[in-house]
């Protein structure tokens, strides 16, 4: 068959397309996303089938849609955002950091910032996927490819919130970005404990979902923190190096 003919066989592509290639998410991603939401339940029904009944997109496309675009925003957010910056900044000259003559110590602050956010998607990467892996403890029993689905779509419903959170964070003040940052863990743990409770520990009694979902959420929300904190120590000793400065003084 010719390429001509190929071209001449083809079949119209939906509206939907569009929308796919620009996003990288179709009218099936909203649905599924909307479907997590509502009732979650359908969705982890879906995951158990191969062809996920045909009706959903796989709970790992929507996690990578979702992280490709906080981290590519995260540079335009972190990098306005005066509380972060403030808060680098402010470490830098306290520690009395030597800087090449005319530079600021808010330029070298937002030069952590933008690297602290550069680390962090490489260690999150690495993190989930181990867990995904890992966590044992679903009440049935489960492969890995299994798994690797489910811990997706619980978490897929909080991140989608993500880019309203960080746009907040652009005009927290420096001395609330902690308490920020502690509100917005426990907002996690509560968007993913209901996924979780609603839709991926069907099989077990009530007290047994509670448990399960809280220990999975829990579990998300540690290492959500721990990448976090190795992503900043790491951004603060590299950039102390870079001017010169001694980590531990």
């Amino acid at each position: 068959m010719s390429i001509e003919d190929k071209h001449i066989d083809a079949a119209p592509l939906p509206i939907d397309t569009v929308a796919e290639d620009l996003f990288g998410l179709n009218l099936r991603g909203l649905r599924s996303i909307g479907v997590l939401w509502r009732s979650p339940k359908l969705y982890f029904d879906a995951a158990r089938h191969v062809d996920w009944h045909d009706s959903f997109t796989p709970s790992i496309r929507l996690w990578l849609f979702f992280f490709a675009l906080l981290s590519f925003f995260k540079f335009w957010w972190v990098g306005n955002s005066d509380g972060m910056i403030e808060a680098y900044a402010n470490g830098f000259a306290q520690a009395e950091l030597p800087l090449p003559v005319g530079m600021t110590y808010r330029e070298v602050g937002r030069e952590a910032v933008l690297l602290v956010f550069g680390l962090l998607p490489l260690f999150q990467i690495t993190a989930t996927f181990l867990l995904a892996l890992t966590f044992p403890v679903w009440g049935e029993p489960t492969t890995a490819a299994l798994r690797q689905r489910y811990l997706f779509a619980v978490i897929v419903p909080s991140l989608s919130l993500m880019p309203v959170f960080m746009t907040v964070m652009m005009f927290v003040p420096p001395q609330y970005l902690t308490l920020y940052g502690l509100g917005l863990a426990a907002l996690t743990w509560i968007i993913d404990f209901q996924t979780g409770y609603r839709g991926a520990f069907q099989t077990a009694e009530p007290s047994g979902r509670i448990w399960r979902a809280s220990l999975l959420s829990l579990c998300v929300v540690g290492l959500n923190i721990a990448t976090t904190l190795t992503a900043q120590l790491l951004g603060i000793i590299l950039t102390t190096q870079k001017y010169g400065g001694s980590f531990l003084g």
